[in-house]
């Protein structure tokens, strides 16, 4: 076991990266797995602790508790930077607890909105009971998952309007349970100016809902026009290229990877 019920509905989780994090013990998305084996997503993991270097800058779109954010903190060290997206306040706060919990409180900026594919105000679905399927669209429904969410309006911003002074953008992870093509529409400016070099996303079919295909073809856009190259991230963490067609051949696919 790598966590411990701490009182106040938390548990405090030993991170097998070598670090530690608290979260709500409600949460049934994240936290049986971070308690059990002190890890989540490991090929994603796996992909970071390979992939990002020192004095890098990373952008955490959809923080949640920020295991990957408290990562790539780690990683990038003072000379780096690292911008985290959270649309859910509650989950805004927990992120700061748990940077200031592990001395990370410099080379970190944590932004309360979602990120979409302009700058305006729009509602985002937050989960009771599983909050990393919180998300700017309505889950489908599944009669074996018993949940509930509220609507509450959020502060939404596109990345080419929050992130336009940025230099250089070394890695840029969006898991954000399908509202990931309106955030590739908010950073095109940023793609074209050839400032992002790496972007991990999630494929998420179900999700995605009616903004399915018009994904694969910004996708396809991205790779032809601008030279976009795709792959899967293994098991190891390591990228395997692949093809648009293999990728939309499944409903769900949490690592995929496009660099330009």
């Amino acid at each position: 076991m790598f966590g411990t019920y701490i009182g106040n509905d938390k548990m405090l989780v030993k991170l097998a990266y070598n670090g530690f994090l608290t979260i709500s013990s409600k949460d049934l998305s994240l936290m049986p797995t971070l308690v059990l084996t002190g890890m989540f997503e490991v090929p994603l993991t796996k992909y970071f602790l390979t992939n990002i270097k020192p004095g890098q800058t990373v952008v955490d779109v959809g923080t949640n508790v920020g295991y990957f954010t408290v990562l790539a903190s780690k990683l990038v060290g003072n000379q780096g930077s690292v911008i985290g997206f959270e649309a859910n306040p509650e989950l805004v706060l927990n992120v700061k607890d748990n940077l200031a919990m592990n001395w990370l409180t410099e080379n970190v900026k944590i932004i309360n909105k979602a990120v979409y594919s302009k700058n305006t105000k729009i509602k985002f679905h937050i989960s009771e009971k599983f909050h990393g399927y919180s998300s700017i669209h309505e889950k489908p429904e599944d009669e074996n998952l018993i949940d509930s969410y509220t609507a509450n309006e959020v502060t939404a911003v596109s990345l080419d309007s929050e992130l336009y002074d940025i230099e250089q953008i070394d890695l840029l992870k969006i898991d954000i349970e399908g509202g990931e093509y309106q955030a590739f529409q908010g950073m095109m400016g940023l793609i074209e100016k050839k400032k992002i070099k790496k972007i991990t996303f999630e494929w998420n079919k179900p999700m995605l809902g009616d903004e399915t295909e018009s994904f694969l073809m910004l996708i396809s856009d991205l790779q032809n026009r601008l030279g976009g190259r795709l792959y899967l991230i293994d098991q190891e963490g390591n990228p395997v290229p692949t093809t648009l067609k293999e990728i939309s051949s499944v409903d769900f696919y949490p690592f995929a990877l496009i660099e330009f």
